[in-house]
């Protein structure tokens, strides 16, 4: 299935797609005065977030979503992908983003070796992706589709409404070799995915699931369960 940009654009506008940003915001609250680097930013909302208080730069592939960003915005925005990493020099970046993007790529290697050369010593890597664990609850519990989680746990790959495929990896293994160590990880979507749609229109909803997020994002075993993981890897 192609990428359906407006079907995506419509979904990060509904109450669940608002808290996404919600909880990742407060988990980037420390990154002021930076130097950042947001690959695959998508329709910019990361970017122009950061851009309050830190100098950001974003790369993304698809230009139907660049047009689409706010208009008005304080970053800077470039169309492409490796080949823009490629004319960036060495050790240019404070903070790398990368976040719900490798599990859409080929050449993931390639791109995680990019951000090694690109990051300052001791610099971080954001990656936000796919947990198995929690892509399966979600299959079992809200979509009701017991098959298709079957399928999840046989190796298949999942199909989301409007990205096309997305292909599971495992990030110890992605990074071997290069010089980035995992330092910590949270939990995104642990609990406001399991819920039937119709609560979260309900007055209230978006802060009061908020505030359980938070409360349990970086507490296992809830953060171990959670649809998406952050982690936050050190270029040694």
């Amino acid at each position: 299935m192609a990428a359906n940009i407006q079907a995506y654009l419509e979904n990060i506008r509904k109450p669940w797609g608002q808290i996404y940003y919600d909880i990742l915001f407060d988990q980037l609250q420390d990154i002021k005065g930076k130097q950042v680097l947001d690959f695959g930013s998508g329709f910019g909302l990361v970017a122009n977030h950061l851009a309050q208080d830190n100098q950001v730069l974003a790369v993304e592939p698809n230009e139907e979503m660049v047009a689409l960003r706010a208009q008005e915005h304080s970053y800077q925005q470039l169309v492409g992908s490796l080949d823009q990493l490629a004319s960036l020099e060495d050790a240019s970046f404070d903070v790398i983003l990368c976040h719900n993007v490798l599990e859409y790529v080929e050449d993931r290697k390639l791109v995680l070796e990019e951000f090694t050369r690109l990051l300052k010593p001791d610099g971080l890597l954001s990656i936000v992706k796919h947990n198995e664990v929690g892509r399966v609850l979600q299959t079992v519990v809200f979509e009701d589709d017991t098959q298709k989680a079957l399928d999840l746990l046989a190796g298949q790959d999942l199909e989301t409404h409007s990205m096309g495929l997305a292909q599971a990896y495992d990030l110890d293994r992605a990074v071997e070799d290069l010089a980035l160590e995992v330092q910590a990880y949270q939990g995104i979507r642990v609990f406001y995915a399991l819920q039937d749609n119709r609560f979260k229109g309900q007055e209230g909803w978006r802060e009061s699931m908020l505030k359980m997020e938070l409360a349990v994002c970086q507490e296992s075993p809830y953060r171990d369960i959670a649809f998406f993981q952050h982690y936050t890897l050190k270029r040694s």
